[in-house]
């Protein structure tokens, strides 16, 4: 049917006969798959529409359509407008609430629905004069919508200014609102769409998204009836899910949001990581050449290169059309490098949806591309913002809040444009620009503005942080994060909360600081959002007042015959019981996070084991420590750990005694390295006169610099340096074999915080009984700024006990030399290094209040006298 004729949407039904034995829907169900043909659709249409008038539904009434996305939501929807009333589409994930609050609102006089909303809502007062029926029950059922079907009958035609959907938005910001859609509002956009050709009848467009959103409504349903297209429903909304739809149905196209076409990209991302890092490495080089080729001639070769990619979803799914949220340019163009066509586009309910898209064959990736037929876009000033707010008119634009005269008058300009409410600019093409939404700019009390999204995105890309949400608390940027379990259990779940700060104070350093998170929450739920992926602003200060990194999450409601094990016999329902004990007051349930929820740090992970081996007889590994991220898993792993074992006394064989080939190796090493710093720099060494000790020394200097190891190096004496042992990372010093020869040359002890801290201060302690010195940097980390870090809780356990005596050790002038965030360091400075009075071990730990732990109090002493020396004030404590 030619778009010219589509007057109504009956007009659409009425085109429905001319391709009656067309597949319109394939439905995929858990237990099979359905096809609906045209024919049948529009038997299914005239025959409701004709038992919803026989019931006395007529212009003007409300039908309330309650229900999942299936071949009879889409009877229902069409069978509702035939009669001349109006459908509510409602969210088929909404609480029951909800719809009670939208039943007393537009008191519908039907209600489509399913029979488990229809139990939900049995009491809902307003339920009393309306009439429901149930779309999935068969019919021996008086109430299935099957009973209500009536022969077809011709019903007065509707008028292009009926309002034919009336749809309750919450949105983001917690307000519902009414929004009425003319048949003449939403067949404007189906218009537009069908001009541009972005469907042939010959497609089959895979629809994941909700059908009660506007969105996925007009262009994933009126569009492709319009074109004679087919519908694939897949079962759900999971990966497998989608993938078996779009693969045994065909898809050619997909119509997605952001979050799934990241979920889509991330897919991709893992499967090519898990092959290895040598194809890794040429996946993401055959990637940049062929979005180089897509920038600068036009070509796809992503078909082509990536084969095996589109295999997954088929190899005849060509486009992705993106719409509901911005999708960032990035993302877009490594679909398109994939060989995917993007299309994307803006609107808002209140505009049926489409106000812009990017059209084939002119497409700005980047943009939301160009108005469609009919829109008009202006940019009216904001005062205070860099950008106007965009405003809009046209033929797909609603008439005003239903019911709502004040939210009416505040939604349009005084000449009557439409205000969207968001911030954007147009090119010189007339390409549409979105920056944010003017409700979200969060205005910080020195008069900067912060866009969340942009925040939120350079946040995001951190592997770490699974969700992410930036708010304003108390004056400062804040931060909600639902961290990624699977991400931190690769890295070692040990330091599980040191990470995610560290990871934040790394991207930090890549933001303006008006954009860095001040503050930040963690919570093991996921955030709130729409349907369509938008996160649900409103919601957040009460989310993160209530979350706190402490607060242990809920007991399950039921337990597996697994966990049932865990807690009620054998040597793990002992340790749940200590644990209980030990722990006190805190709520435990096996989802509790020892890292985020107890806050067990570095310091009680290897009090924990070591109290697991004398009272249980359970040695934890550091691999199988560094897997644990809940109860569960510690149980798990101490099911599973072999009898406790007494430790080797010697070192582990990375730092046992060089050979001779390797010690003269290491000697000319730290000559190199004495000779570079005293010669490049003004090197000055202070306080050697105090290492005369005979007691083996463990030096504790501050670490700001890769030139800190080589600083040490240069000032101590060649006596002290030759029994020197280094502690050092096993990221960085261990990771290759010339780096691994080097690190055994120059005694180098391989450190894990992340995994394996205990194996480390076992081996550091089995050398400082041998006689030998130690330097260990107790930051554990290089300095972001210069300035002296926390003490990490490794230096106390370490020390506690020994013999040893302790040198404070300051290096001042090497972060000028070579700040964290340099390539390469800066030559001709002044570099110092300052050793301490040494300090008897013992002494540090009487110095410890009453009901203070030893080893933290070595850890504060150290860290004051450190500070003392660099003429720095102590650093708040961390860990």
């Amino acid at each position: 049917m030619a778009h010219e004729s589509l007057r109504t949407l009956a007009d659409l039904v009425s085109g429905f006969a001319a391709r009656a034995d067309a597949p319109v829907v394939h439905e995929f169900r858990r237990d099979g798959r359905r096809t609906v043909r045209y024919g049948e659709l529009a038997q299914d249409v005239r025959g409701l529409a004709a038992g919803l008038s026989e019931a006395g539904v007529g212009p003007g009434d409300f039908v309330l359509l309650w229900a999942p996305n299936s071949p009879e939501w889409i009877a229902s929807y069409f069978a509702i407008v035939l009669t001349r009333a109006a459908a509510i589409p409602l969210d088929n994930q909404s609480a029951a609430e909800s719809a009670a609050g939208v039943l007393a609102h537009a008191r519908p006089k039907v209600l489509l629905t399913t029979a488990a909303h229809a139990e939900a809502l049995a009491a809902a007062p307003a339920l009393r004069d309306t009439r429901v029926f149930l779309l999935d029950a068969d019919e021996t059922d008086e109430r299935s919508v099957r009973r209500l079907h009536r022969p077809a009958r011709d019903l007065p035609p509707p008028h292009a200014d009926d309002v034919a959907s009336l749809l309750y938005t919450s949105g983001t910001t917690g307000t519902p609102k009414a929004v009425p859609l003319t048949h003449a509002n939403l067949l404007a956009n189906v218009a537009a769409l069908l001009e541009a050709k972005l469907v042939r009848a010959s497609d089959r467009v895979l629809m994941p998204l909700p059908l009660h959103h506007t969105y996925p409504f007009t262009i994933g349903l009126l569009t492709v009836l319009g074109t004679g297209a087919a519908l694939i429903l897949p079962s759900g909304i999971t990966g497998p899910e989608i993938a078996r739809a779009a693969m045994e149905a065909r898809a050619t196209a997909l119509l997605a949001v952001p979050r799934l076409a990241v979920a889509l990209w991330e897919g991709v991302e893992s499967a090519v990581r898990a092959r290895g890092e040598r194809q890794t490495r040429l996946f993401f080089r055959l990637l940049d050449f062929s979005i180089a080729v897509r920038r600068h001639t036009g070509l796809r070769l992503g078909k082509l290169l990536f084969r095996a990619v589109h295999a997954r979803l088929g190899k005849d799914l060509d486009l992705i059309g993106c719409g509901g949220a911005k999708l960032g340019a990035d993302l877009e163009w490594k679909l398109e490098g994939l060989g995917w066509r993007v299309l994307t586009g803006y609107g808002l309910t209140e505009t049926a949806p489409v106000l812009t898209f990017n059209r084939p064959g002119a497409v700005r990736l980047g943009s939301e591309g160009r108005p469609l037929p009919g829109v008009e876009l202006r940019i009216d000033p904001v005062p205070g913002q860099a950008h106007g707010e965009i405003v809009a008119r046209g033929p797909n634009v609603f008439a005003g809040y239903w019911g709502n005269p004040e939210a009416t008058r505040e939604a349009f300009t005084a000449d009557g444009w439409f205000r969207t409410g968001d911030l954007g600019w147009l090119d010189e093409d007339g390409y549409l620009h979105i920056v944010g939404r003017s409700k979200e700019v969060i205005v910080l009390p020195d008069g900067k503005n912060v866009f969340p999204e942009d925040v939120e995105k350079a946040y995001a890309q951190s592997p770490l942080f699974k969700e992410i949400a930036v708010l304003e608390h108390q004056g400062r940027l804040a931060a909600l994060i639902v961290p990624n379990d699977d991400e931190v259990r690769r890295r070692g779940a040990v330091r599980a909360a040191a990470l995610l700060r560290e990871e934040l104070e790394e991207v930090a350093q890549r933001l303006p600081p008006y954009q860095r998170v001040g503050q930040y929450r963690l919570t093991r739920q996921p955030l709130p959002r729409t349907q369509l992926g938008k996160l649900r602003r409103h919601l957040l200060p009460d989310i993160y007042a209530r979350s706190d990194a402490a607060e242990a999450a809920g007991p399950p409601e039921e337990l597996s015959e697994e966990d049932r094990k865990l807690l009620e016999t054998g040597v793990t329902a002992e340790i749940w019981r200590w644990l209980g004990e030990r722990y006190p007051g805190r709520p435990l349930s096996l989802e509790t996070s020892p890292q985020l929820d107890l806050q067990i740090d570095s310091l009680e992970w290897v009090t924990l084991t070591l109290e697991l081996e004398q009272r249980f007889g359970v040695t934890l590994s550091g691999e199988a420590v560094s897997r644990v991220m809940s109860l569960r898993d510690l149980l798990r792993e101490a099911a599973q750990a072999p009898a406790a074992a007494t430790p080797a006394a010697a070192p582990p064989p990375d730092v046992q005694e060089p050979g001779p080939l390797l010690a003269a190796l290491g000697v000319l090493l730290f000559a190199i390295a004495r000779l570079l710093m005293r010669t490049l720099y003004r090197f000055d060494a202070a306080g050697v006169e105090r290492l005369e000790s005979d007691k083996p020394l463990v030096f504790t200097p501050n670490h700001a610099s890769f030139l800190d190891p080589l600083a040490v190096a240069a000032a101590l004496p060649w006596k002290r340096l030759r029994k020197t042992y280094w502690a050092g990372w096993v990221g960085i010093m261990y990771k290759g074999p010339v780096r691994r020869l080097v690190s055994r040359a120059t005694r180098v002890l391989p450190v894990d915080p992340d995994r394996d801290l205990a194996a480390a201060i076992r081996a550091a302690r089995a050398l400082l009984d041998r006689g030998y010195d130690l330097v260990w940097f107790p930051e554990g980390r290089r300095s972001p700024n210069g300035k002296l870090e926390p003490f990490q809780a490794g230096i106390g356990v370490l020390l506690e006990g020994s013999d040893a005596e302790v040198v404070p050790t300051a290096i001042r002038g090497a972060f000028e030399a070579w700040p964290r965030d340099a390539r390469r360091p800066r030559l001709g400075g002044r570099i110092a290094v300052t050793f301490g009075e040494p300090l008897a071990v013992g002494a540090l730990e009487r110095a410890a209040a009453p009901h203070e732990r030893r080893p933290e109090a070595i850890r504060c002493a150290l860290e004051r006298q450190v500070a003392a020396l660099l003429g720095e004030a102590a650093p708040a404590s961390a860990e």
